[in-house]
């Protein structure tokens, strides 16, 4: 992530001695974010503000805050970021509930320790130099105050709803959930490919215990494979989880989902039809997926 503060200013210039002047041309449009600001203890910081998936997901830089309309465990990584971020995670009300720092090129990344409404993204010191500290209000603008952050994808399982992060690129299903130690109850991760094919995935770099669920283009599920991590994850690679059939869909939650709902036998098969129910707007992601 490259973290550079973004300030936003609008200089307006008029003049008037009573004569009759020709009308000045109009100001130039503010940017895109102008009026989004947060005010920490000390300073006040203009901010970029992302409410959707996937920006939301990948913030780009410093003076960037990401906010979801419900609580849960936020995740960020800079593999590619040559920079370090300061990283100020928020409840609803705008308080703060965790500092954090993210490194630079930097893979495993950060989640947060207690699910967050929002994540705010500062330059490196800038926690130190304001003296923000957990328990502090951060206020939000108007503007920001006032935005709605869309909802996260929802589909159905068996009738039940999960809150999902899609993965269709190559980088994004490789990277998967590594990294992660946690992940909130009703949350998961939707692979999509473009066809169905033998599915398999692993363990390594993987430190949540998971249900991994393969469906059919149809929707129908094929089986859950039960994994747990590996005593090293970083070797967990060891660890396969193969599809009994090809497979379109692959649905990753917290270890128990299935069980819990009573949707699997003991071999993870399905123990009555159970469908994945996916709105339109994956369908179409899933068709151009690679």
């Amino acid at each position: 992530m490259r973290c550079s503060l973004i300030t936003l200013a609008l200089v307006l210039a008029a003049g008037c001695n009573g004569a009759s002047k020709p009308r000045p041309p109009a100001p130039p449009a503010p940017p895109q974010g102008a009026g989004f600001s947060v005010t920490l203890r000390r300073n006040t910081v203009d901010v970029k503000q992302l409410v959707r998936d996937p920006e939301r997901r990948y913030p780009s830089g410093a003076g960037i805050l990401c906010s979801w309309n419900r609580d849960r465990f936020l995740h960020f990584f800079s593999s590619d970021s040559e920079e370090i971020c300061d990283v100020v995670f928020l409840d609803s009300a705008g308080r703060v509930i965790e500092l954090e720092q993210l490194a630079a090129s930097n893979e495993v990344g950060i989640t947060s320790k207690t699910e967050a409404r929002h994540a705010l993204f500062l330059g490196a010191g800038a926690i130190r130099k304001d003296g923000l500290q957990v328990g502090d209000p951060v206020a939000f603008s108007p503007a920001v105050a006032e935005a709605k952050p869309a909802p996260m994808p929802v589909i159905k399982v068996g009738g039940h709803d999960v809150h999902v992060e899609t993965s269709h690129t190559l980088a994004q299903r490789q990277r998967g959930l590594m990294h992660r130690p946690r992940l909130s109850k009703d949350d998961g991760m939707l692979f999509l490919y473009p066809a169905e094919d033998e599915r398999g995935f692993w363990m390594k770099n993987t430190l949540i215990a998971l249900d991994i669920a393969y469906f059919a283009d149809d929707g129908r599920l094929i089986n859950v494979a039960r994994m747990k991590p590996a005593a090293n994850p970083a070797e967990g690679g060891a660890l396969k989880a193969p599809s009994a059939a090809p497979a379109r869909f692959v649905l990753e939650v917290n270890y128990g989902w299935f069980d819990a709902r009573q949707l699997i036998d003991a071999d993870g098969k399905p123990s009555q039809p159970v469908r994945l129910e996916l709105p339109e707007s994956l369908r179409k992601l899933a068709d151009v997926a690679e």
